[in-house]
């Protein structure tokens, strides 16, 4: 019974988060089609959600905005998660010795907020899809370096690791078979609650302007479109806020399971 209800737990905002990427395969029109004479238009068979300012279906252009913020998140938490674990466990120091300079200068890169990352490559490259996946790899990945460092550091450190040692099992196997199963559940972890602060991200700056380029959906520009027309139709904001808080949460739920899972074990 108690599996059952943990399987559940984490397969439902796994299925919500799946059915908001993928959902734009189901869109019922164009979402980028514009009808002028039905603008407003209110929800019926055809615009299930009604219609926008520009007469465009409600619900094609909430599935596609999915494909967008979720889609960038996702493949963005993906690169981090391969490249960072990789990287931190090349970088972990199991000599037992300290190196003052690498500390330092990880601990003075990770210091600048994600947000920094963001302004600093959209006002070079400016703003489109991959400027937004390489802005948020570059600046999540070096946390998770200094994470997996850390982490891989403190495991080496303790018996079962020292008698993998003793038995004569490489660095290499020792990192890659005993430490990184143990350490791989708090770095999911922390991309899961990650991914979160990356959805407000992406919809923070498209809501000020710095969309993903142009016939590019997301619900940060959804919600720019909607505030400027909040008089006619209130709902068209209330949408694609419901949809950032919805992925946010289940992101944040499944790794709060994983912290709890990990303190059981």
């Amino acid at each position: 019974m108690k599996l059952s209800k943990k399987i559940i737990s984490i397969a439902i905002p796994i299925i919500i988060l799946i059915s908001l990427s993928f959902g734009f395969i189901f869109k019922p029109n164009d979402p980028h089609k514009t009808h002028i004479l039905e603008k407003y238009a209110a929800a019926s068979e055809t615009y299930p959600l009604g219609t926008d300012a520009l007469g465009r279906c409600e619900l094609s252009r909430l599935l596609e905005g999915g494909k967008a913020t979720i889609g960038i998140v996702v493949l963005g938490a993906a690169i981090v998660l391969v490249l960072g674990t990789a990287l931190g466990l090349l970088f972990a120091r199991t000599n037992g010795r300290s190196g003052v300079l690498s500390d330092s200068f990880l601990n003075a890169i990770t210091a600048i907020p994600p947000v920094a990352y963001l302004i600093i490559m959209i006002g070079i490259w400016g703003n489109s899809v991959p400027t937004m996946i390489t802005a948020l790899t570059v600046s999540l990945i070096l946390r998770i370096i200094k994470l997996v460092m850390t982490l891989a550091e403190e495991e080496y450190r303790k018996a079962y690791a020292r008698c993998a040692f003793a038995s004569g099992a490489s660095h290499f196997r020792i990192l890659t078979v005993h430490i990184l199963p143990v350490i791989l559940p708090e770095i999911v972890q922390y991309l899961c609650l990650s991914c979160s602060d990356m959805i407000l991200a992406i919809s923070g700056f498209s809501f000020i302007g710095l969309n993903l380029g142009t016939n590019v959906i997301d619900w940060g520009y959804m919600l720019s479109e909607a505030r400027t027309n909040f008089d006619m139709r209130p709902e068209l904001l209330f949408f694609p806020i419901l949809l950032i808080f919805i992925s946010s949460l289940c992101f944040n739920i499944l790794g709060r399971l994983i912290e709890r899972g990990k303190a059981k074990c």
